[in-house]
C-alpha cells in the first residue's frame, strides 16, 4: 500500500532533523520498511537521500531551530536579487549596497548560532568549517532550487553561487545603428561584452564576500581571545597582589 506523501514528507523530514551520524541507518531502516510495506517507489525515493555534509546538516538544524532567522535571510536574499536586477536595468546602487549589507548581516547572525549547534554536537567548530556555512548560507539564499532546501531544512551539501540567478532575463537597452545588420553585429558584441562582464563582477563579488566574512569572523576570534587574555591578566595579577601583600604580613613578624 501507497504511503501518504504527508506522511512520507514527515518521516523525511525527521531523518534530516536526527544527529548527523544517526543518518544513514535511519534512512536505511526507513527505506526497507516501506519496502516492506509495498511501497517501492517511495522506499526507492528514500534510499536515494543523501547524507548532509557538517556544514548542509548544520545549516538544516538553523532551519529547525532558528525559524525566523532563517526567515529574514530568505527575505534579504530575495530583496538582494531585486537589488541586482535594478542595478542591472540602469538603478541606483545604493540599493543593493544596502541590501548585500542587510544579507551580510542576516549570514553572521546564523553563523554565530551555528557555532552553538555544532559545539553542542560535540563537532569542531573552527574557522574552516564556520566559513563554509557562511558561504552556503549566502548562495542558498539567492540561489534556486536552493532556497528551497533551506526553507525547508533539507541540505545536503554546500552551495556555491554559479551565476547570477537574478539577472536572468533582464532585457538591457540596445544602442540603435544605423543599419539592421550593424545593429545586430553591435548587439552581438554588446552581449558578448556584458557577459564578460557579468563573469568578473560574479568573481570579484564571490572573492571579496569570502574574504569579508573571513576577515570578520577573525576579527570577532581576535575580540574574544583579547577579553579572554584580559581576563587571565586580571586574575593573575590579582593572585600576584595577594601573594605580595601575604609575604609583606610575613616580613613584618620578623
Amino acid at each position: 500500500m501507497a504511503t501518504s506523501v504527508a506522511k512520507l514528507d514527515r518521516d523525511i523530514d525527521g531523518l534530516f532533523e536526527l544527529p548527523l551520524d544517526e543518518f544513514t541507518s535511519a534512512r536505511n531502516e526507513l527505506a526497507r520498511r516501506l519496502k516492506q510495506e509495498g511501497d517501492k517507489d517511495a522506499a526507492e525515493q528514500v534510499q536515494a537521500l543523501v547524507k548532509p555534509s557538517v556544514p548542509a546538516w548544520t545549516i538544516n538544524q538553523l532551519a529547525r531551530q532558528e525559524k525566523e532567522r532563517v526567515k529574514a535571510l530568505l527575505e534579504a536574499g530575495a530583496r538582494l536579487r531585486n537589488a541586482q536586477e535594478r542595478a542591472l536595468a540602469g538603478g541606483h546602487s545604493d540599493s543593493l549596497r544596502a541590501a548585500q549589507t542587510e544579507e551580510r548581516q542576516a549570514v553572521r547572525d546564523l553563523t554565530h548560532r551555528a557555532e552553538g549547534i555544532l559545539k553542542d554536537a560535540e563537532r569542531p567548530a573552527g574557522r574552516a568549517i564556520l566559513e563554509r556555512i557562511s558561504a552556503t548560507l549566502a548562495a542558498a539564499a539567492v540561489t534556486e532550487p536552493a532556497r528551497g532546501a533551506l526553507k525547508a531544512g533539507r541540505l545536503t551539501g554546500e552551495v556555491k553561487v554559479t551565476g547570477f540567478d537574478a539577472l536572468a532575463g533582464i532585457e538591457l537597452r540596445a544602442r540603435p545603428a544605423a543599419a539592421a545588420r550593424d545593429e545586430l553585429a553591435e548587439r552581438r558584441e554588446k552581449k558578448a561584452e556584458r557577459e564578460r562582464r557579468r563573469r568578473q563582477l560574479e568573481k570579484k563579488a564571490r572573492e571579496l564576500a569570502d574574504r569579508a566574512t573571513a576577515a570578520e569572523l577573525k576579527a570577532e576570534r581576535a575580540e574574544e581571545a583579547a577579553a579572554d587574555a584580559r581576563e587571565l591578566a586580571e586574575e593573575r595579577r590579582s593572585a600576584a597582589d595577594a601573594a605580595a601583600s601575604e609575604l609583606a604580613e610575613l616580613e613584618d613578624q620578623f
